[in-house]
C-alpha cells in the first residue's frame, strides 16, 4: 500500500513539474508565431488607443484601428505626440518576444513590365535615376520611420514578411486635420 501511495506521490510531482516546465517555456522561436502570422495579425487585428487631448470633451481621444494602420499613421505623421507613444505600445503589446517591426514611408518606384518569369525587360533592371533621387531623399529624412522590437542577434536565423499599408485617410488629432491616401507604408516583419 505505501508503495503505490509513493508511486502515485511521484507520478503527480513529475507531471506537476513537466506542466511547470512547459507553461515557462518562450512561446517564441520553433513553436511561436511565424513572420507571416505577425504580419497576419498587424493587419487584421484592431486596437485601441486612447490619449490625452485638451481638446476632446472629455479630454481623451480613442482611435481605433487595426495595429498596421496605427503603425502607418504614427509613421505618416511629422510629431511625436502621447497618441504616437501610445501607439507604438499597443503594437508592441501585440508582438511578442523575439519580433522586430520596422515601418517606413513606400516610395513607389516605376517599373517595367515583367516578362512573364518575375522579372523586369531590360536585363532586370527596375526602377530610374529619378525614383533612386527619391528613395535618397527620403533616407535622409528621419521623419518616417518607426521600429518596434528589438534586433534581431546577428547569429539568428531570421523570417521576413513586408505588408503594405496605405495610409489611413484621416486622423481626428489635436494638429491634423484631413490627409490624402496616397502614400503607402512599409512594414517588415523579422522574427527568430
Amino acid at each position: 500500500m505505501t508503495s503505490t501511495v509513493l508511486d502515485v506521490t511521484v507520478l503527480l510531482l513529475c507531471v506537476s513539474a513537466s506542466v511547470v516546465a512547459l507553461g515557462a517555456s518562450d512561446p517564441g522561436g520553433h513553436g511561436g508565431p511565424t513572420a507571416t502570422d505577425v504580419a497576419d495579425r498587424l493587419v487584421t487585428e484592431t486596437a485601441t488607443v486612447a490619449y490625452p487631448d485638451a481638446d476632446a470633451p472629455n479630454e481623451t481621444r480613442r482611435v481605433h484601428a487595426t495595429r498596421a494602420e496605427l503603425l502607418a499613421l504614427v509613421v505618416a505623421r511629422d510629431a511625436a505626440t502621447a497618441f504616437d507613444r501610445r501607439a507604438v505600445g499597443v503594437v508592441r503589446d501585440g508582438l511578442g518576444p523575439r519580433t522586430r517591426v520596422d515601418a517606413t514611408v513606400a516610395v513607389d518606384e516605376p517599373t517595367r513590365p515583367s516578362d512573364g518569369n518575375g522579372f523586369a525587360d531590360d536585363e532586370g533592371v527596375r526602377g530610374s535615376a529619378d525614383a533612386m533621387a527619391v528613395r535618397d531623399e527620403a533616407a535622409a529624412d528621419p521623419r518616417g520611420a518607426v521600429a518596434v522590437g528589438p534586433e534581431p542577434p546577428r547569429s539568428a536565423d531570421v523570417a521576413v514578411a513586408v505588408v503594405r499599408q496605405p495610409i489611413p485617410d484621416r486622423f481626428d488629432g489635436p494638429s491634423d486635420g484631413h490627409r490624402s491616401s496616397a502614400g503607402v507604408v512599409r512594414i517588415v516583419v523579422r522574427r527568430w
